[in-house]
């Protein structure tokens, strides 16, 4: 089954390292993540190297963990529900799935389509600097990127 969907639950790790003097903050805003029965709230950072999701303290003290999902590890991101004009059964909140090998994150950021969009830009970037490196898969549906979709159309003329 080649197709089958990473697992949501969370592998056993201690705490993620913190921000490093060296590590660019491209975007950081509070966000919920809820992998599991138990939601955690938090701030979600993007750097120039990974994802990173930082608990709140009372989160903290209930056994959250800072969790870091390296740039590198990123098979896809995906927005659900896939397009922004449809609703989510259940009246469930948008999230944001982010599928490594071994895991699914679940994300829910105040500003989804905003997040979606950096990420995106983000590999784009990587991926001009170093070619030889791999860009996920995107999923999502009636909306496009409209600086990917300038660039683009400048790189075919």
């Amino acid at each position: 089954m080649p197709n089958e969907e990473p697992s949501t639950k969370l592998p056993r790790s201690p705490h993620a390292p913190k921000i490093g003097p060296d590590e660019v903050i491209l975007r950081k805003t509070g966000s919920d993540m809820n992998n599991g029965w138990l939601g955690r709230h938090g701030q979600l950072h993007l750097t120039d190297t990974r994802l990173l999701f930082v608990p709140t303290p009372l989160d903290h003290v209930l056994g959250a963990k800072r969790r870091e999902i390296p740039l590198d590890d990123i098979r896809a991101v995906e927005r659900w529900p896939l397009s922004p004009g449809q609703l989510p059964r259940g009246g469930k909140r948008p999230r944001l799935f982010i599928d490594t090998a071994t895991t699914r994150y679940i994300f829910l950021p105040s500003d989804l389509d905003g997040w979606f969009d950096l990420i995106q830009l983000a590999f784009y970037k990587r991926s001009k600097e170093n070619p030889g490196s791999g860009r996920p898969e995107f999923r999502r549906t009636g909306i496009e990127n409209g600086l990917l979709a300038t660039v683009s159309a400048l790189e075919s003329d």
